[in-house]
């Protein structure tokens, strides 16, 4: 079911448009001059103009401030999404409010798995996936359930036994097996593939896992293991989407990461997995998870593809929404 409540969301941009009209042009001369912040009004929130600077000194960056928190104060924002080239305002703002792209990744999680699985020929159905798991939701469960159709074998790692191991009774009773487990030395020391849906960094630690595992992991703690760890982890993803939308993206939002403009866009919905990916066909979306390797990034993709090569991995390429049927 759709949650139709507007999410409101804070567009942050650098005032850099190129206006054809005189007297916009005027406009937007005067506020460079006075340092004004100018507030639009959009479907789903606002959307935030700062004054161009090539340099944001201390002066500049506290009357800009001021005038944003000022604005945001007396309003109720869901989120921010802030342009590149404004880390100062990031910095000022309540890092709980930032959108960042873990929600959208979450949805996200069996396309990236696809593409993972896609690229090394390996075949899902004949796979075991290991969840580490603690809040027991609507959103958790339909992932779940979801990885059941793909892998040979779904093993949760949970702290709420109670609550999973329900959801162990109940797809037994459908004919759909999947373990329910909390033993932190054996639960997870075999696995290929994990997914770490919900386990901080300290938690996550105090349990044994096979350090040359694919891991996939959906919270915001990283380095997982510091040195020690030897596989390959996800941490984020990149999007693309069609050019007409990535052109309007880029002239009415500004230079912002393109997974944070769809997650904004999915508002309240970012979690329903089946609105997601409808709505990733419409914008054309290509995925394209960001790897670490034996503990480096690769943001380059044929410097990540030659390393990997050379280990005997295959290649990595993205998947397309509109072609994803030819995978599955």
């Amino acid at each position: 079911m759709l949650n139709n409540k507007i999410c409101k969301i804070g567009y942050i941009r650098k005032d850099n448009r190129k206006y054809e009209n005189l007297r916009e042009k005027c406009k937007k001369i005067l506020r460079k001059v006075l340092l004004k912040v100018q507030f639009e009004q959009i479907r789903n929130g606002t959307i935030i103009l700062v004054p161009e600077s090539k340099k944001y000194n201390h002066f500049i960056k506290r009357r800009i401030l001021k005038q944003i928190n000022s604005y945001i104060t007396k309003q109720e924002f869901n989120g921010f999404v802030v342009e590149e080239g404004l880390e100062f305002l990031k910095q000022n703002i309540d890092r709980s409010r930032m959108v960042n792209g873990k929600l959208l990744m979450k949805s996200l999680l069996i396309k990236i798995l696809e593409s993972i699985f896609y690229t090394s020929r390996h075949n899902m159905n004949l796979e075991n996936i290991y969840i580490f798991v603690n809040c027991y939701s609507k959103e958790n469960i339909c992932i779940i359930e979801k990885l059941v159709e793909k892998f040979k074998t779904v093993n949760i790692i949970t702290q709420n036994l109670r609550y999973y191991k329900r959801l162990e009774d109940s797809l037994y009773r459908r004919g759909i097996l999947i373990t329910v487990s909390n033993n932190k030395r054996k639960s997870a020391r075999s696995a290929k593939y994990i997914v770490n849906i919900d386990f901080e960094k300290e938690l996550f630690e105090k349990y044994c896992v096979n350090m040359n595992s694919v891991l996939i992991n959906l919270t915001e703690s990283e380095n997982f293991f510091e040195n020690n760890f030897k596989g390959v982890v996800v941490n984020d993803f990149k999007l693309r989407i069609n050019p007409d939308r990535s052109v309007f993206v880029n002239e009415f939002f500004g230079n912002i990461d393109t997974k944070l403009y769809v997650e904004s866009q999915m508002g309240f919905n970012v979690g329903n997995i089946d609105y997601v990916e409808n709505m990733c066909r419409e914008y054309g979306v290509e995925v394209f998870p960001e790897k670490k390797y034996h503990g480096m990034e690769y943001e380059n993709i044929t410097e990540w593809n030659t390393k990997i090569s050379r280990n005997g991995m295959q290649k990595y390429h993205g998947i397309k929404y509109e072609n994803i049927t030819d995978y599955t």
